[in-house]
């Protein structure tokens, strides 16, 4: 019980955070659509076809999430994989892509499914990370890649 309490404490905060990223911090903040690519699908536009695995994180609970950064359209997008399919005990997984320079942010919820993915983030000379959050029903887990 405590570790889910704490669990959910840790996703509640980082539920905040995600919050303000997709807000923004103020009249300094870009946001997502600021650049090119920004909330465009990997997979439509072709910038999954050069794409490689900047860094990946263990999720917990079978999960990983992987930053994902294509060098042709210099974009970034957070991809969970094995996460807990949502039922009506938990919320699943989900994948959140943060660029650390203006502080955007975009979530993606997997639903029923075990892997899901975020629209992209341009990238180009900027940071970002990636974090996966994990709901099994007994524990929510969360893990965050290294800046690219």
């Amino acid at each position: 019980m405590r570790t889910r309490k704490r669990a959910i404490a840790l996703g509640l905060s980082g539920a905040a955070c995600a919050a303000m990223t997709l807000i923004g911090a103020g009249p300094a903040s870009a946001g997502v659509g600021s650049y090119p690519y920004d909330n465009q699908d990997p997979s439509a536009s072709g910038c999954n076809s050069d794409a490689i695995t900047a860094s990946s994180a263990n999720v917990g609970g079978g999960a990983t999430i992987l930053l994902r950064y294509s060098p042709h359209c210099r974009t970034v997008w957070a991809h969970i994989q094995g996460a807990a399919p949502r039922t009506a005990d938990n919320a699943g997984g989900s994948a959140l892509i943060y660029r650390e320079s203006d502080g955007a942010g975009i979530r993606t919820y997997c639903g029923g499914a075990t892997s899901c993915y975020t629209p992209m983030l341009y990238d180009g000379g900027l940071t970002s990370h990636a974090t996966g959050t994990n709901d099994t029903g007994f524990t929510i887990y969360s893990g965050t890649t290294g800046s690219y």
